[in-house]
């Protein structure tokens, strides 16, 4: 980098580099993230076991446990994105592995149905702070690893899945659903303790005007990697104002990707806990030896009480290696695609896949291949819509983003029980459908996207004018179907109160302090 009087934090952690100090902290971030699969893996494992335990629980009542702590989440992810934008990333992280155990253990010790209900509502809530680590994590990576790193990391994910399985597959036959309920929320203790070693984003100082704390994080990064600072002054983008602003997500330049990713975060959430879902009701709705006599798969009694199995658990596990084939797929599509091509990719290869189960006609081997496949497509999706997200909004909004997306995808694993736990037992196709369409019309929000972020530096604020990596309306020609999309929207730009007549792509360069 030539010296100047002055640089940019992207330049800074650019010229630093990845090193030992980002080693120690995605090391922490991704046992957040085993963590969060621990609990939440956890839903799929407490229906079938709360069914023999209390009787009279009825399979409504599962899915609504399943709900309420999506529901939980919805309002958690929203209220912690606010705070972490005007607070800072560090204490909605700390303070949510501390709540989460508290409630994780106390839904142990529950005496009924109802209790355990409310229980893990606040879980849920408690949870949803953890989808900050992601943000933390993201803002203090080079932007060469940035793509690399935040897709990656999705192992940790798939990695506390597969513990979760497996303490669950020797823990519950013996001891029973309380002890691994107790035992599931351990594991994000320990990154309470962890995180509170753990310093603020550098980016979250300078967007808030605090330059001087910045600086001393940035030094401590560069000495622990054995680096130096760029010579001259980092370069203050104080935006306190636009912190945490909601409105802000909704400004002109980011309006058509607030909507369309409003949308795709619904459906990857939507589409990837009803595959663990679906995977564990047709389990239970098979007959014992495993092989149905007619093309359509028999229902079982509402109330029947059939515990997973060790083959049911060995099923899970399989499917869950899915997520980690789908990790090198996504980084080779980034490596010849953008990231906006890419997503197209996922979200239609979900689709045909959803599809597939339709002509499975209940074989076991039938089902978990097609479930192993399709997990492969979601959990790619599911790291790319947190890289794309947290890569197209400023610093001083990024938080709020993602605890707003976090929110809608809240919507979506809301809806899935009872599809994937109820409508099933009464229409396969039918629940199979749905699921197929939705991932069909996230493919089509993929394609309108506006912004494509790869290669293009992170913004610190709304009101950043530096960017040259958005392509202009002279070097693109778009369809007139993707205007008339606009038209119908309703969220195309406005000027001179007359809709524009062509497809534009945003521009930060298009932003004046009037529009602020």
């Amino acid at each position: 980098m030539l010296p100047s009087s002055t640089y940019s934090l992207e330049e800074c952690i650019d010229h630093i580099g990845l090193g030992r100090y980002q080693w120690r902290l995605i090391a922490i971030l991704g046992c957040c993230s085993m963590a969060d699969a621990v609990e939440m893996m956890l839903l799929a494992i407490l229906g079938p076991a709360l069914t023999c335990y209390w009787p009279e629980v009825t399979q409504v009542q599962i899915a609504a446990l399943t709900t309420g702590v999506f529901a939980g989440m919805l309002v958690g992810a929203f209220t912690f994105g606010v705070i972490a934008d005007k607070y800072g990333r560090r204490r909605v992280i700390f303070t949510s592995a501390v709540l989460n155990t508290i409630f994780g253990v106390l839904t142990a010790f529950a005496p009924s149905y109802y209790w355990i209900l409310v229980a893990r509502i606040c879980v849920g809530f408690a949870l949803s702070g953890a989808s900050q680590g992601s943000t933390l994590m993201l803002e203090y990576l080079p932007s060469s690893t940035r793509a690399t790193i935040t897709i990656v990391i999705e192992l940790f994910w798939s990695i506390g899945s597969i513990f979760e399985y497996l303490l669950a597959m020797y823990i519950v036959p013996t001891y029973g659903w309380r002890i691994l309920t107790g035992l599931s929320a351990l594991p994000i203790s320990i990154v309470a303790i962890c995180m509170y070693f753990v310093p603020e984003s550098p980016r979250y100082y300078v967007a808030c005007g605090r330059t001087e704390k910045a600086e001393h994080i940035l030094k401590s990064i560069a000495l622990t990697n054995n680096r130096s600072l760029p010579p001259g002054k980092l370069r203050d983008t104080n935006a306190q104002n636009e912190c945490g602003s909601v409105k802000q997500l909704f400004h002109k330049n980011y309006k058509r990707t607030t909507f369309l990713l409003a949308f795709m975060w619904m459906t990857v959430s939507m589409s990837y806990y009803g595959l663990i879902l679906i995977n564990t009701s047709i389990m239970t709705l098979l007959p014992n030896d495993s092989k149905p006599t007619t093309d359509t798969i028999t229902v079982s009694p509402v109330n029947h009480c059939k515990p997973l199995t060790t083959d049911d658990y060995k099923s899970l596990i399989f499917t869950t290696f899915g997520e980690m084939f789908g990790i090198p797929l996504v980084l080779l599509c980034l490596t010849y695609c953008g990231r906006r091509t890419t997503c197209m990719i996922n979200y239609s290869c979900a689709s045909v896949c959803f599809a597939l189960f339709s002509m499975s006609q209940g074989k076991p081997w039938m089902i978990n291949s097609i479930t192993f496949i399709t997990r492969m497509f979601i959990n790619a999706q599911y790291g790319l819509i947190y890289l794309y997200t947290m890569e197209v909004y400023p610093t001083v909004i990024r938080a709020i983003a993602i605890g707003s997306a976090s929110s809608m995808a809240r919507v979506g694993a809301m809806i899935t029980p009872f599809l994937a736990q109820v409508l099933i037992k009464k229409t396969f196709y039918g629940t199979i459908a749905v699921y197929v369409t939705a991932t069909a019309v996230a493919a089509l929000c993929s394609y309108l996207l506006p912004i494509e972020t790869k290669g293009r530096e992170l913004k610190q604020a709304t009101s950043d004018h530096h960017d040259t990596s958005i392509a202009t309306t002279d070097e693109i020609t778009v369809p007139s179907w993707k205007t008339t999309v606009d038209n119908i929207t309703g969220i195309m730009n406005v000027n001179n109160e007359n809709t524009n007549k062509r497809y534009q792509l945003l521009r930060q360069e298009d932003i004046s302090d009037e529009d602020l």
